[in-house]
């Protein structure tokens, strides 16, 4: 059995963080444990060689991370608590080297950089003039997310609010700042396996942006989330690469959907496979351990779903296995080294 962690956007007075237990050959998921009293934990990340779970509590104007050491048995002890500096921290990018934790704060647009490494200390944190073209959600800077590379010798940061994507060095010494089309809003990112190619999800115009990357990025593709003819409503969330490379998928909000896409291994472009249709206001996702299964956390329908996937188009099938969750936001599985 694999161990996943599911994190909702609910108050202190309840468990926000429960631990279940998966069935790579069923797609099934049991109830083990709750644990944390952690006020809107709705964001996770996983140090699986010292076995501490960090989680943001996404507050409006005072945010924290907890940093928790996860037990074998599943047993939770709190370790620590920091202050993000600004308000409704929404994503946390631990480095490959487990000593960075970057924290991306919503709400006012701070980014924070912590050294976890043994004694916490704050490394860096910056707040973002400016403004882009949507009246409400463009008023001012939105981080919404991180992304390192593999060597941990720099990091992307979305910063939705002024359509843009900062590339910094890890030591904070020089950014590259990657424009992304008015209007976009950039939320969440993926690198290609050779770190060629930059992808963007645009929870705005729905889209995934491909970016040559360079000296000087390039933007090479624009290519829609949803089907021709879509009407309705509709914002991009989470995106991810599967394990080889050849699939991205990435999660419609309003269509209620899982775009898939094939890449091309030569030029880094997208080609739309299909969509895995979800329930409703799918927001994160991720994929079992194995790679067998989809996995997604639909924050309205206050449910997680679970999808087998074809590994040699990508697409899924019917859902295999529905949980009842209040408000999912976040799902990690827990590996241990």
């Amino acid at each position: 059995m694999e161990t996943l962690v599911i994190g909702s956007r609910v108050s202190a007075d309840v468990d926000g963080l429960n631990c279940f237990l998966f069935d790579e050959r069923m797609g099934i998921m049991t109830y083990h444990s709750g644990s944390m009293k952690i006020e809107q934990p709705t964001f996770q990340c996983f140090d699986d060689e010292r076995h501490i779970l960090y989680s943001v509590s996404e507050t409006e104007t005072d945010g924290h991370v907890y940093a928790i050491q996860v037990y074998p048995d599943h047993s939770c002890k709190l370790l620590y608590i920091l202050p993000t500096g600004g308000g409704s921290p929404c994503h946390l990018s631990l480095s490959p080297d487990h000593t960075m934790l970057v924290i991306s704060n919503y709400a006012d647009g701070v980014l924070t950089v912590y050294s976890v490494w043994e004694t916490p200390s704050l490394l860096f944190q910056k707040s973002f003039l400016g403004k882009s073209i949507h009246p409400t959600r463009q008023e001012r800077s939105h981080i919404h997310s991180s992304r390192f590379t593999k060597d941990g010798s720099s990091f992307f940061v979305a910063d939705l609010g002024l359509d843009s994507v900062l590339w910094y060095n890890s030591d904070l010494s020089e950014k590259t700042i990657i424009k992304t089309p008015p209007g976009s809003g950039p939320r969440h990112l993926e690198l290609s396996k050779d770190e060629t190619f930059l992808y963007v999800a645009t929870e705005l115009s729905s889209e995934v942006l491909v970016y040559k990357l360079s000296s000087e990025p390039i933007l090479i593709q624009r290519i829609s989330t949803l089907e021709a003819g879509f009407k309705g409503e509709n914002t991009v969330a989470d995106l991810h690469f599967d394990s080889e490379y050849r699939f991205l998928y990435c999660s419609n909000r309003g269509h209620d959907s899982i775009a898939i896409f094939r890449r091309d291994k030569h030029n880094g472009t997208l080609s739309f496979q299909g969509h895995c249709m979800t329930e409703k206001e799918p927001r994160n996702f991720t994929f079992s351990p194995s790679g067998a299964h989809l996995v997604v956390a639909n924050g309205s329908s206050n449910s997680v779903t679970s999808y087998p996937i074809d590994r040699r188009t990508g697409l899924c099938g019917p859902s295999n296995h529905r949980i009842a969750i209040e408000q999912p936001v976040c799902l990690n599985f827990l590996g241990y080294q």
